[in-house]
This record gives C-alpha cells, structure tokens and sequence, in this order.
C-alpha cells in the first residue's frame, strides 16, 4: 500500500512491505524518479536470476563434456563409428511407406 503526501519539494510516498512492521519513507522529486527506481529495481534482480541460471547452465555443460569425454575414450570404435559427427545434421527420416525388407 502506497499513500502520497505532497511535501512542497517532491512526493513523499509511505512504503509498507509484507512482514515488516514499520513502514519507509522515500521523497521523490518526480514520480516518473520513482517508477525508473522501480523498474532498475527489477532489472537488477532479474539480471542476478539469470545470471545464477547461466553459471548453473555452464556447470551443466561442463559435467556432461567430462562425462562425454569419459564415454568416448570408453566406448568401442564400433559405438564411435555410429555416432554423427559434430556439427552434422542426423541423417534425413525417409518419408511414407518404407518398402519390405526382403
């Protein structure tokens, strides 16, 4: 809940948080001030979500090019020749009816 009192310099808004007692006091000379504090606000504690979840993703990366590594170094050449290479496009699905095998 937001109340606005017009002090002569600017707007004094009253800021009540959920689970605090006490509420803040913030002077803003412009409110467009307070709406920009607001949004930066936001900006700043996505970027630090996604910046947890990029550092999450690279760690992922990481674990599974040691465990390819571990899984090519002990797989047979057969295993190996099957595989496609990197970069490759898998090989196209034919379409329709496949003809019988004879």
């Amino acid at each position: 809940m937001i109340d606005v009192i017009k002090p002569r310099d600017g707007c004094l808004y009253e800021i009540r948080q959920k689970g605090q007692r006490d509420p803040c006091y913030v002077v803003v000379p412009d409110t467009t001030d307070l709406v920009k504090s607001h949004l930066m606000f936001a900006v700043r504690e996505e970027v630090e979500v996604l910046k947890e979840r990029i550092a999450e993703l690279m760690e992922r990366i990481n674990q599974l090019e040691v465990e390819n590594s571990y899984l090519r170094a002990h797989a047979s050449q057969d295993t190996l020749a099957q595989l496609p290479a990197a970069g490759a496009k898998p090989p196209p699905q034919p379409q329709g009816p496949q003809p019988p095998v004879s």
